[in-house]
Order: C-alpha cells, then sequence, then structure tokens
C-alpha cells in the first residue's frame, strides 16, 4: 500500500493517468476559470504533466487577462471623470486635461 501524505492518496499505483479538464466561463464582464484532474485510462505519465502544464499556462493567461481588463477598467473610468469637467472646471483648479489624462496612464500603466 502507498503511503499517505497530509490525508491525500497519491495517484501513482492508483490511476496510471489523469486528464486536467479547464472551464472557462464568462459572466457579465468577469472571467472564472475552474481547473480539475480526473482519473482516466490510457494516457501516460508524461501526457498527465503535459496536460498539468498546458493547465498551469491556461490559469496564467486568464489571471493576466483579469488584470489587463480591471487596469483597463479603472482608466476608463478615470478619464470619463475627466472628461467630464468643463473648461471652467478646469480653470478653477488650475488643470491642464492634457496632462491629468498623462498622469492617469502614467499611474495605472507605469
Amino acid at each position: 500500500m502507498l503511503a499517505r501524505t497530509a490525508g491525500h492518496i497519491p495517484l501513482t499505483g492508483y490511476a496510471p493517468s489523469a486528464m486536467v479538464h479547464c472551464n472557462i466561463l464568462f459572466l457579465q464582464r468577469t472571467i472564472t476559470m475552474s481547473c480539475f484532474a480526473s482519473i482516466k485510462g490510457g494516457t501516460t505519465g508524461r501526457e498527465m504533466r503535459r496536460k498539468r502544464k498546458l493547465a498551469m499556462i491556461i490559469d496564467s493567461l486568464m489571471s493576466r487577462a483579469r488584470a489587463s481588463i480591471a487596469k483597463r477598467r479603472h482608466y476608463n473610468r478615470l478619464v470619463a471623470e475627466i472628461d467630464s469637467f468643463s473648461s471652467r472646471d478646469l480653470a478653477d483648479m488650475r488643470a491642464d486635461r492634457s496632462e491629468m489624462l498623462y498622469q492617469v496612464h502614467k499611474q495605472i500603466y507605469g
């Protein structure tokens, strides 16, 4: 019998391979992703590692996409707020619209 670690039974010995399934859901402008491994026969350990690596790459891409979308939303909100100021409002604040837009872009995107 194989040793148990932290309450989990290792796959080796019980299942020759595992298949990784990923579901990507686009719901109301949010991206959620879930990945799980299910026991399937017929694939080798090498294929299983390749599928896990692919799932990790997809997860990384989705995380970066979510971060990028969040940045873009924040930027668009700030630009809309700046655009809502009239020329008189900007004169009262002694501000320049183009300088404000530059600073917002610099703050959000670096």
